[in-house]
């Protein structure tokens, strides 16, 4: 017979693509997804769009009419929309990723070769590695620490920005290791420094070369005049340059004064890949992390391993897993819904694998920011929702318990500051608090028929899994 008229493979895998007011992202998502190495008769595109209402549905149409999409007439979030694809999938497997997410090109190949190795029937999921998009260098921090009143943290110094050859790139800096939590003072935005730690700041997106100067600001303060010593690199910086020298020093001299530093970087410094996720896991006291969350990736995570949670942003799924346990829950809207089904499907007896090889690229919080109220909502919402349906019962109990009176003390201290400074208290985050407890009652009858529906077909008790696979302290 000759090649043209073979009989079509029937493809093994559908890779969904969930998309909301994404516009501007899908093309370089899409476009790196389609150089995919696997052969094109094994795998199709799927792109559900979200109730978008920018030109993400002209784009489709106009520039990528071989990509299948799939239309909701509202946002269904996260688990919602990926399960309008889910639920119809008619393909062995199912992948999916991110739309502002771009998989290396062996990624898809690679999720199937995990699914489809000698042994691997029960393997329910595949999880990628995760590098954050772009480059960073890695920035150690160390300056002298103290405490303000009633400040219980160690703290640094203030930094307001951070810019790389001239662009404002403050909002993309991993700070999680060198720093705490935007705070404000009318206007003015900054972050405190931890009095040491490591900020990583991305260098320049395409950039592959040397340039002979590319220069650091860092527009800072400190409480009094008090120097700061930044070094370029650290030990994973070093060794991805192949450089066992020391890492380069700058010392400053911070005033109390909002003042800019400018600083070049070392030129021989690429930056290092950063890692996003390599898999999940759970710890004390009750929330989800990604493991490897802010650190170069030196090759410690280079081995393929069974994980407790796959991360939603980029995975290959086993469709005869999903038939048994179910989909994403449609009421977690956002966040936490991938802990919900990997918790289900561990119960169950399946498994979920790491990947290192599986490699995807990704813009952390491109949809929606980082610690903003509609973040914050659902995360500790589906916190509480997760734990209700999947945890050992008192424990459950206790975590809601403790939510409760962490929000009566926040509202003691709120108001005692209030009486003390002679000002209105701030309501703003006691009443985000009401309403996440609200949502969670009202959603609670559900969660606990989920409980109900996981517990008939578990291979395990819920207090195996959780003492199989919890972690005691925070990452």
């Amino acid at each position: 017979m000759a090649a043209a008229d073979a009989d079509p493979v029937a493809p093994l895998v559908t890779v969904v693509v969930l998309n909301w007011n994404g516009s501007h992202l899908l093309p370089a998502c899409l476009d790196t997804l389609a150089k995919q190495d696997l052969d094109p008769q094994l795998w199709q595109a799927c792109v559900v769009d979200n109730g978008s209402t920018d030109d993400s549905r002209d784009l489709l149409a106009r520039a990528y009419p071989q990509v299948r999409v799939v239309e909701n007439r509202a946002n269904l979030g996260f688990a919602g929309g990926n399960n309008v694809a889910l639920r119809a999938a008619t393909t062995p497997f199912v992948a999916l990723l991110n739309n502002d997410a771009y998989p290396e090109p062996d990624w898809l190949r690679r999720l199937l070769a995990e699914l489809q190795a000698p042994g691997a029937e029960r393997i329910a999921a595949v999880t990628s590695k995760l590098l954050f998009e772009p480059r960073f260098v890695a920035l150690e921090l160390e300056t002298p620490a103290f405490r303000a009143a009633a400040d219980p943290r160690d703290l640094g110094v203030q930094i307001t920005a951070i810019e790389v050859d001239g662009a404002d790139v403050t909002g993309e800096v991993l700070w999680d290791h060198g720093a705490y939590g935007a705070e404000a003072q009318g206007s003015r935005q900054f972050r405190w420094t931890r009095p040491r730690g490591r900020l990583m700041a991305p260098l320049p997106r395409g950039s592959t070369g040397e340039p002979s100067e590319r220069r650091l600001t860092v527009v800072a303060r400190s409480e009094q005049p008090k120097p700061l010593t930044i070094r370029f690199g650290d030990a994973a910086d070093a060794e991805a340059r192949g450089d066992s020298g020391q890492p380069d020093e700058v010392r400053l001299q911070l005033t109390t004064a909002d003042t800019r530093y400018d600083i070049a970087i070392p030129a021989g410094s690429r930056g290092v890949d950063v890692i996003n996720n390599v898999g999940s896991f759970l710890h004390l006291p009750g929330y989800a992390a990604d493991r490897g969350y802010q650190e170069p990736d030196i090759g410690q995570y280079d081995e393929p391993e069974d994980v407790f949670l796959m991360c939603g942003a980029a995975v290959g799924l086993r469709t005869a897993a999903l038939e048994e346990v179910g989909v994403f829950d449609d009421d977690f809207f956002m966040y936490y819904e991938d802990t919900d089904l990997s918790w289900r499907l561990q119960a169950a007896g399946w498994r979920i694998r790491y990947a290192p090889d599986a490699v995807v690229r990704h813009l952390h919080s491109a949809s929606s920011g980082e610690w903003s109220p509609f973040f914050t909502f659902h995360v500790e919402r589906n916190r509480l929702l997760v734990f209700t349906k999947n945890a050992p019962a008192r424990f459950a109990a206790w975590l809601v318990l403790r939510f409760n009176l962490t929000t009566l003390s926040m509202a003691r201290r709120s108001l005692l500051q209030s009486v003390r400074q002679r000002r209105p208290p701030a309501v703003r985050p006691l009443l985000l608090r009401l309403r996440i407890m609200a949502s969670y009652l009202r959603l609670l009858p559900s969660a606990l028929l989920g409980r109900r529906r996981s517990s008939r077909i578990a291979r395990h008790s819920p207090r195996a899994v959780f003492d199989r696979w919890l972690q005691p302290g925070r990452p």
